[in-house]
């Protein structure tokens, strides 16, 4: 907790009130407070997860990736405050530095508080403060957001008794390390010292999964493991991680994972690695999970939420052009069985990976995605797998042409990366395949003008007019600051598009990504985009 309030300052920065169903994944450039007046959903604050309803009080510390997800079947509403924290530290005798707070696991325990209704009078009046014109309510803003974040501060701590806390964590220990024994909720909703109806309530609001979901999850991540470390059979599998027979494993097996685990085997067999995020895309669109991939939390978020625990060696996956050595190390001590990577690697880079496993190398520069995909499936034998996916990626392309006719018929369309203080048109090759190609759409720009990763100016952007934007925000400090200028210029007011909120914003993964995977991605990140209201910022 903190202690010596006396030395921390709170600055008020700016307050709203929402009704969007869903806020992207984005980088926090100040701590957060959020009030659900209705709804309930999913916050993800970095790799946790958090459930939330009606009248709970949700935290984001400064500079954390974030998420907040409603039910489609929710009627949303909220509030949402941004303000900074600061510690006055003494340098000398008469000296003294403002310092910043970002994310303090010291006193930040919670993020979510249940059940706070007596926030919303609070919220409510600081609003009006926000939208009241005069000039001379600073401090009174300043007040009332700190006295919401001290009622937060102090209630954290009393939202459920430590030692609950403390004994729902030791249960969930117990089933990571008990999992081939019999486990049953009442069993550990006794050794909680809690009934089995309200453990499991307090299991599912602390962790965001049931009991039973969490069990399954751990049986069938070790299965997994097994199926790729050992020779195992399933009948010895099934004992090892605490199923009654290999039936009952294979009937979960495929249920949780979608295929059976002799079919999951199989496809393991061969340890094959990937070098980059493209690769992985590929070899996913196959049914090949990798043995070893660039896997992050943040660069990679998709592949990590989904597959960090099939896949088994996590390379580095940020600065991997430059900091290649890393991964090779990795790669030298888990060894694969084969290596696909891109041609366009260097030769020292080269050398390394043929001195630990045959390597494949494809072209990737100067060949379409399709024809990546179908050279890599040639490789390994699975040009069935990539004949599939390419009919399920054509019919989806028709299936979102369809639903989209309207709006392809109207938009004049770009695609933005803003970075720093640079804008650029269609940073990856997947915008323009999609956007322009499969999908026909309008380009604001001419389509012969048309080129890869273009730097232009804000006049020219203007000039384009496009109706509807496409916009990428890269999240790192300086962008977002630059963001946060940019958004509310006159000049970027005067463009059709933010003036009528047609405007999606996409995120790096998978819209920088050039693979089979991230092409799918995309087309059902459009079809959601397009046939709701477009994010307001």
């Amino acid at each position: 907790m903190l202690t010596n309030w006396e030395n921390f300052e709170i600055n008020y920065c700016q307050m709203e009130r929402l009704y969007e169903k869903k806020l992207d994944r984005i980088l926090s450039t100040s701590h957060i407070l959020i009030y659900i007046t209705n709804g309930e959903g999913v916050l993800s604050i970095d790799t946790d997860t958090f459930l939330f309803s009606k009248g709970d009080l949700l935290f984001v510390p400064a500079e954390c990736t974030y998420h907040l997800q409603f039910k489609t079947t929710s009627c949303v509403d909220y509030y949402f405050l941004q303000f900074q924290l600061y510690q006055v530290k003494e340098l000398s005798v008469d000296t003294y530095k403002k310092v910043q707070i970002k994310k303090d696991s010291n006193f930040l325990k919670l993020f979510v508080l249940q059940s706070v209704n007596e926030v919303q009078g609070l919220m409510e009046e600081l609003l009006k403060l926000e939208r009241d014109d005069k000039g001379n309510n600073h401090f009174l803003k300043k007040a009332k957001t700190a006295t919401i974040f001290h009622y937060f501060m102090i209630n954290q701590q009393q939202s459920n008794p430590k030692d609950t806390i403390i004994a729902i964590e030791e249960t969930k220990k117990y089933i990571e390390n008990h999992y081939a024994d019999a486990i049953s909720t009442a069993l550990l909703a006794k050794k909680a010292g809690l009934s089995p109806k309200y453990y499991s309530q307090l299991f599912k609001k602390e962790f965001g999964i049931g009991v039973h979901d969490f069990l399954t999850e751990i049986r069938i991540g070790k299965a997994k493991e097994l199926l790729v470390k050992t020779s195992d059979s399933l009948r010895a599998i099934s004992t090892s991680v605490g199923y009654a027979d290999e039936f009952y494993l294979s009937r979960v097996f495929k249920k949780i994972v979608g295929v059976p685990p002799t079919n999951y085997r199989r496809k393991r067999e061969l340890r094959i690695a990937s070098y980059d995020f493209s690769t992985t895309g590929h070899l996913l669109a196959l049914h090949i999970i990798p043995y070893a991939a660039p896997l992050h939390p943040k660069w990679t978020n998709y592949y990590y939420q989904h597959f960090r625990d099939d896949i088994l060696i996590h390379l580095n996956a940020f600065r991997i052009q430059s900091e290649w050595e890393s991964n090779i190390q990795k790669l030298s001590k888990d060894k694969p069985d084969q290596i696909i990577a891109k041609q366009d690697i260097s030769d020292e880079e080269k050398q390394a990976l043929e001195g630990i496993a045959p390597v494949y190398y494809y072209n990737f520069k100067n060949r379409s995605w399709k024809n990546q995909l179908l050279e890599i499936a040639t490789y390994i034998d699975c040009e069935m797998d990539a004949k599939n996916f390419l009919k399920v990626y054509a019919d989806k392309v028709a299936e979102t042409r369809k639903l989209l006719k309207e709006q392809l018929e109207e938009e004049k369309v770009l695609v933005v990366s803003l970075y720093k203080n640079t804008l650029v048109l269609n940073r990856s090759k997947t915008a323009i395949d999609i956007v322009y190609q499969d999908l026909g759409f309008s380009s604001a720009q001419p389509k012969e003008d048309i080129q890869l990763n273009e730097k232009i100016t804000l006049s020219y952007l203007i000039s384009l007019n496009p109706s509807y934007l496409f916009l990428n925000i890269r999240q790192d400090m300086d962008t977002i600051n630059y963001w946060e200028k940019l958004k509310c210029s006159k000049e970027w007011n005067r463009i059709t598009a933010v003036k009528n909120k047609k405007i999606a914003f996409i995120q790096s993964d998978p819209w920088h990504e050039y693979s089979a995977s991230s092409h799918l991605r995309v087309l059902s990140n459009i079809q959601e985009w397009m046939m709701e209201k477009v994010q307001a910022y």
